[in-house]
Formats: C-alpha cells, structure tokens, sequence
C-alpha cells in the first residue's frame, strides 16, 4: 500500500502543477471548458448481493456520485482532465498533456471492487467408514471482496527535431487487495476439505523505457521493459493429519496410526505446510519496431526477445517472437495485405524430488520415483496471411483472404515427439452499399486443421488388471501411472473443418427508420478421433428496428433466435478410476 501512496502523491502533484506550466508562457488560457456531475445512486440487495451485484461496493445506502470533465487550451499546448466518482471503491480518471510535438503525457487511474461469493462446500457429502469425504469451515463470517486499482502512464519527450528523435516511457502499477477463500485437501485416512480465510495483497509493476526516431524513410524505435509480481500477503498454511490407516481401526473404531508402514507411502504427513503459494516473477523484454515504405508498399514490423523468470523456484521461459505485414496497391482499385508471425518458446524442466518409497521400513521393497516434468509450453508457432481486397464498381467490395498457421510443440503430449497442429483457412467478403440507403455483407470462412490439440490422458479406461505387470516385484498394488497406457478415447471438442457464414444487411426507407437484418451459421466436425465423431451446427438469425422520430428522441427493438445442435464426448467421473 505504500508504493500505492506514492503512486496516487505523484499524480496528485503533477495534476496541480502542470497546469502552471502550461499557460506560464502566454498568460492566461484562452479556452477552458468546465462540466461538474453531481448526484447519488442507491443500490437495494434482498437476497444474495454477491450474485446481483459482483462490482458494487454492496452497501445498499444512498451514496453520492460525481463526474468532473476539464479542458483547457493556450496556443498548441493542451490539458484535459475527466473522472468519474462512483464511490471511494469504484473510480476512474484520465489525465492528457500536450505541449506541440514537444511533451505527450497521458496518465490512467481506475479502481474497481468485485464481490467474490463464498463456497460453503454443501455439495460435499460425507459418509460414515472408509474413505470419507467431509469439510471444516474456518471462513464463516468472511466477506469476500477484492480491489483492484490500475494506474498507468505514457509520456513522449522530443528530445531533437532532426530525424524526429524521441525519448518514450511508460509504467503501469496494478494492485490488487481484499480477501479471497482458500481450500485445502487433506487425505491421510478421509477426504479432508477446509476453507479458509486469506488477505490478498498482490502487486504488478511494469516500467518501459526506449527511444524512436526517423532513418530515412523509415521510422525507428526500441523499447526495455521490466515488469515483477508478487504476494506481500502471508502464504495459506495447512496442518496435514498424521498418516492413518483408510480401512484399519482399533478395538475403539479409532483409525490405526500406521506411521511405520503406510505413512513411508506419502510425500508428506503431520506437517504444517503451505499451499496455493503465488509465485514472485520478474521479466525483462527487448522490443525492436520498424515502419516504412518499401518499393510501392507500407511496411511494419517488430522483434521481442523476452525472459521471464520465477524467483521462487529459479525457473525462466525464454520467449523470441516476431512479426511483419507489408500493404501495397497492385492498382488503383486493388490492394494486397500479407501478415507474416513466428514465435518461439523454451521453458525450464523441473526437477521433482520425492521421498523415497517406504524409505526406513523393511516392510516391503523401497524405490525412488523422482521424476523431471518436462515443460509442456516448448514450442514453435508461425502464420502467414495474404488478403487480396478489390473495388469491384463504385457500389461493391470483395476480398479474398487466405492464410496457415502451425503449433510445432516440442513435448506434448510425449517427451521430445509433441504434435504438430496446422490450419489452413480461407475467407471470401463482399459488401454492397447504395449510398446511405441500403448496405449488406457477407462473408464465408472454411478452415482444415490437422491434429488439432488433444489431451494427453485418454477419457476412459480399459480393464487392464489380468494383463498388467507389477512396477516393483513382490508389491501386490497397481499405481496411477501404470494405468496410462490402458486408457482411449481422446478428448476434444476442437474441429478438424468448420465452415461459417456471415450475413447483415441495413435498409433505411427514411430518415427516421432503420431496418437491420443478421443471420450466422456454422458447422464443424472432427472425424479423426480413436472411437468418436464430433460434431457442432448452429444458427442465429437476428432483426433489429430504429425508429427516431426527433433528433433527440430514438427507439429500438429486436430479436433474435438461437439454435446449437453439439454431439461430443462425455464421461461420468469414478472413483479410482
């Protein structure tokens, strides 16, 4: 809160002292335009407030509100100043300066409450005997409700007018407060669920600092950025119970404490730890831009090389990204747009570290399943698009658009053999416009994908257990990764084709009434799944009438209808499988 205090002062300050500067010069301003809003609403809450009214401070008092607008002109220098007070919660204000081509400031400042319901976990039942499931409240009284406060600012200083040399920054704070609910998971003889109590206290600052000018008849400009998060709130602790028997009690029904035989099977029991912990992040990018004509044509393009680095668990992503389009006119009625987009991304593999199986008892054999997961973010993607748009007479438009992109994932779903998606699409447009009178569009889209993304872990299971041979020999029990290999049917709602048609048409009989007309449909199916067909068709047809009978007065209805027709994979969830 106190980099929040510092924020808000320095804003405050350059509010009040700007505007000395700005009409120092000549005297006093020869335009200023002022507009104060003053009023009050008042919000009434029945029921559940949290559902009704998520972005309300939920106070159901009358409350003032105000808004102020503030302009002010003095030769080629101008200020402006608006802002909306809806409570000391929910604000938002925007500040602007412009000195000529000399100095550009613009600053942004909003906050905004959400209301967070809780979970009072009544869809948890529980059970009396092995393997229950049950759950503490620890939040009862707790009043969910987080703030979010943004504050962001970009500023241009000239710093000389040959080759149009300037100096660019720009910062944008995001802090976010309150409270939030957090669930634990016990399972050391039953289910556990708790739910707790938390303060949120999360920060996001971003710093960017570069420089632009003119080479030629390009324009140039580079940019360093530096963002970090972090949680200055307490991390969510949670006592595991010390490891008992699921299905072995005492004379006294009591659970047996097994620590010498079933608690060497868990990671961790009888400990506090901490869960749900927020990761504290820093990122540093590179960003090279370049603009300009090149031949007949318009030319842009960028390169960002960025690494992002978790300090907690010493973990980087490595990102290098780029891309370009070039816009040129074939003829004076003709013109071409190619986009072209390449990126690629390298995460750190971590390292998971576990206490040896039945590490110090002799009941049984021991053996290390430590393991490296292996990031499944690596990849290489790319796309390239050309759009070909044509005037065909003065009242007609057409553009023909077609384009490939691919996914190339270096371990997913299979360590060093990922998939590789590839889509390609085409789009054809046309608009008619008769003047102001009547205009209509429409417009076709067909997209091929192959091997479309799919999850890795198959949704059903295959009854495997005569066939299965035993991880550690003389241990008469099955693991969960032993299992994969018996599981089919690939997940995925994910089309190979689609096919989607758009149409509006606007007609305007007079000047007082406005006829629109709308309709969308699609299809798209995926034939290439183990044992499914999937299949999606909708439609939407819409009509909306305008009638303004004066120029400040104007009416409108509508309708509209929607029918979606999915035939896709579903699973009811068992336990154990």
């Amino acid at each position: 809160m106190k980099q929040l205090t510092i924020y808000v002062t320095a804003v405050l300050i350059a509010l009040l002292l700007i505007p000395a500067l700005v009409i120092a010069e000549d005297g006093a301003a020869k335009q200023r335009d002022l507009s104060i809003w003053l009023g009050g609403h008042t919000t009434e809450f029945t029921d559940y407030s949290k559902k009704v009214g998520e972005y309300d401070k939920g106070e159901d008092e009358v409350m003032p509100e105000f808004m102020l607008n503030y302009f002010m002109k003095n030769g080629n220098r101008m200020m402006s100043l608006n802002g909306h007070f809806y409570d000391d919660e929910n604000i938002d204000a925007r500040y602007k300066l412009t000195i000529g081509n000399k100095f550009k400031a613009k600053i942004d400042f909003g906050s905004l409450v959400a209301q967070k319901g809780r979970d009072i976990l009544e869809n948890i039942g529980a059970k009396k005997g092995p393997k229950m499931l049950s759950h503490e409240l620890l939040d009862e009284d707790a009043d969910y409700k987080t703030k979010r406060t943004d504050i962001e600012g970009d500023y241009q200083l000239l710093l000389s007018k040959t080759n149009n040399i300037r100096l660019l920054a720009a910062h944008r704070s995001t802090i976010e407060t309150g409270h939030e609910q957090k669930i634990s998971t016990g399972h050391c003889a039953n289910c556990h669920l708790v739910a707790r109590d938390l303060e949120i206290d999360r920060q996001t600052h971003t710093v960017e600092a570069g420089i632009a000018g003119e080479a030629g008849k390009f324009d140039l400009a580079y940019l360093f950025g530096f963002r970090t998060f972090k949680s200055d709130a307490d991390d969510a602790m949670n006592h595991y119970d010390l490891a008992r028997h699921p299905t072995k009690t005492d004379a006294n029904g009591d659970y047996v404490v097994s620590a010498g035989e079933f608690g060497p099977r868990l990671v961790y029991d009888d400990s506090t730890l901490p869960y749900g912990v927020y990761p504290e992040t820093e990122k540093m990018s590179h960003k090279l831009k370049v603009k300009g004509d090149v031949g007949k044509g318009r030319f842009a393009g960028a390169i960002s090389i960025s690494q992002a680095k978790n300090k907690k668990t010493n973990l980087t992503t490595d990102v290098v990204s780029g891309a370009a389009n070039y816009a040129v006119l074939l003829n004076p009625k003709t013109r071409l747009i190619t986009k072209l987009n390449m990126s690629q991304v390298q995460a750190d593999d971590a390292v998971i570290d576990l206490p040896t199986f039945r590490e110090g008892t002799s009941a049984g054999p021991q053996i290390d399943f430590d393991y490296t997961f292996y990031s499944s973010l690596d990849r290489m993607k790319a796309g390239l698009t050309a759009e070909v748009i044509r005037k065909v007479n003065p009242k007609l438009t057409a553009s023909l658009k077609a384009g490939y992109s691919m996914v190339d994932r270096d371990d997913y779903p299979v360590v060093e053999d990922g998939t590789k998606t590839s889509q390609l699409f085409g789009q054809l447009k046309l608009r008619y416009r008769k003047g102001l009178k009547y205009s209509s569009n429409i417009k076709y889209r067909f997209e091929s994908i192959s091997d479309p993304f799919v999850s890795a872990r198959g949704l059903f299971e295959a009854r495997a257990r005569d066939d299965m041979t035993y991880t550690i020999p003389g241990f008469p029990f099955y693991f969960y990764h032993e299992r994969e290999a018996y599981r089919y049917q690939d997940i995925i709602t994910l089309p190979t084709q689609s096919h989607d048609i758009e149409w509006s048409s606007n007609w305007r009989p007079n000047s007082k009434v406005g006829i629109n007309l709308g309709l969308k449909a699609g299809f798209d199916k995926n034939s290439d799944l183990d044992s499914l067909d999937v299949k999606q068709s909708s439609l939407q047809p819409s009509l909306s009438i305008n009638y303004s009978p004066t120029s400040k007065i104007s009416l409108t209805t509508g309708v509209s209808y929607t029918q979606y027709d999915s035939r896709g994979p579903v699973t009811v969830a068992l336990f154990d499988g």
